[in-house]
């Protein structure tokens, strides 16, 4: 029964259906033998006959006696008086006159009692009805067996499971342990879940951090907002009582307009998050060793101009990675260039390939991130205090472009104090 289970369903249907033959038919034919067997029995044998013999003696008075007998015994008792159709004869013996006969016993139906006609008549009714009765008796149970058996439990396991994504359940697993093409069927229903539960959980972080990144440019917009409000609510009370110079003016004017640049920043920011959500990752080979020189010439060049050192550390041996080359260069293009806003020296940016994993960290020896920023999961932007203009979006462009590509970032702090930012990308 365990091979059964592993077998195909065709080759266990058939199996099925041959085994539930064979059965239905020795049940036939051990009908029909029995049949046949008692039909034989209640009919009279075609050997037998009945044998006659008359006595009369001088004074007239007869005897008859009628024995059924063998064929061949009568012929070999009385040789001389039988023959094969009705015969008669006389025998003189002493003083009595004996005459045989033989007659010929009639093997037939309508020689049968009605009693043992109505038995005979139930038999050729049971030749017949009976494999028949054996052969549906054997087509339901070969069904049911086979249902029972190949069909009901994954049946079952795949009907609950539809009901539990319909029901936006997903924390289940469909286990169906058989070899054959429901096994498969369990199996794909089982992968088939744990990528709707993949995808949900990347659509629900995909939201996630949509919220706190949209908490987090809500916060940084008040501030340019009550700005503008303070410097219009301070105009319309210094011009209503004509206690403002032009000089001052002027300045509130800069002011106000220097704020609205940060807002067109902070908006063009947001648009361009929006788009990195509709990109398209294109991934391809890429001989990372002549990709990694490429972008340390290209970005040694924001190092430069603050005359900082780049120390570019590339232990990869591996000669071709699957990633997006577009996508690794503007990570790396935003994080360094936060870098250079706080770096004091130097930069340094460390490669390392692990298990399809591209490991990659951009360390400086500034001060680093603020502790808050640290323990705070809703920190997407990050300014520092000495760089009024710069808008901290860098970091969640950079978040959502990990994300593209499947992997993470993560924000800490080195022993000495400096910023470490770490992303990982599938590769």
């Amino acid at each position: 029964m365990e091979t059964i289970k592993f077998r195909g369903l065709r080759s266990s249907f058939i199996l099925y259906v041959l085994t539930t033959l064979v059965i239905a038919a020795i049940l036939s034919a051990l009908t029909i033998w029995g049949c046949a067997a008692l039909q034989k029995k209640l009919l009279p044998d075609s050997d037998l006959v009945y044998l006659t013999i008359q006595r009369s003696d001088s004074d007239g008075n007869e005897t008859t006696t009628t024995v059924p007998m063998p064929l061949n015994d009568v012929l070999k008792e009385i040789p001389s008086m039988i023959s094969m159709e009705d015969t008669e004869g006389d025998i003189l013996s002493g003083e009595q006159n004996v005459k045989y006969s033989v007659t010929k016993i009639e093997n037939s139906f309508t020689a049968l009692s009605p009693k043992r006609q109505l038995v005979y008549q139930a038999s050729q009714i049971g030749m017949i009805a009976l494999p028949v009765f054996f052969s549906l008796v054997g087509i339901l149970l070969c069904g049911l067996l086979f249902y029972r058996k190949k069909l009901k439990i994954p049946i079952s396991l795949l009907t609950s499971a539809t009901k539990q994504i319909a029901d936006q359940n997903l924390d289940f697993q469909i286990s169906y342990p058989s070899a054959d093409e429901m096994g498969a069927l369990c199996a794909s229903f089982e992968q088939m879940r744990q990528i709707l539960k993949e995808n949900n959980q990347k659509l629900w972080d995909m939201l996630e951090e949509r919220r706190r990144l949209q908490g987090s440019v809500a916060h940084d917009l008040r501030n340019p907002i009550a700005i503008i409000q303070g410097y219009a609510q301070y105009l319309q009370l210094s011009f209503s009582g004509d206690k403002i110079s032009r000089e001052k003016v002027s300045s509130v004017i800069a002011n106000i307009l220097h704020t609205s640049y940060r807002l067109q920043r902070y908006t063009d920011s947001l648009r361009t998050i929006s788009r990195l959500e509709e990109l398209e990752v294109q991934i391809q080979p890429e001989h990372f060793a002549s990709l990694s020189s490429d972008m340390r010439e290209d970005l040694s060049l924001l190092t430069e101009e603050k005359q900082l050192k780049l120390d570019w550390d590339n232990t990869v041996v591996e000669k071709e990675l699957n990633l997006d080359s577009k996508i690794l260069y503007r990570i790396l293009e935003n994080l360094i260039g936060n870098a250079v806003r706080f770096a004091n020296r130097k930069i340094k940016v460390q490669f390392s390939y692990c298990q399809g994993l591209l490991t990659t960290t951009v360390s400086d020896d500034g001060p680093g991130f603020p502790q808050k920023v640290l323990n705070s999961k809703d920190s997407y932007a990050y300014m520092g205090s000495d760089d009024e203009n710069h808008l901290g979006m860098g970091l969640a462009i950079c978040r959502v472009l990990c994300r593209k590509h499947g992997g993470q970032l993560t924000l800490s702090n080195s022993d000495q104090g400096g910023a470490v930012i770490k992303f990982v990308l599938l590769s």
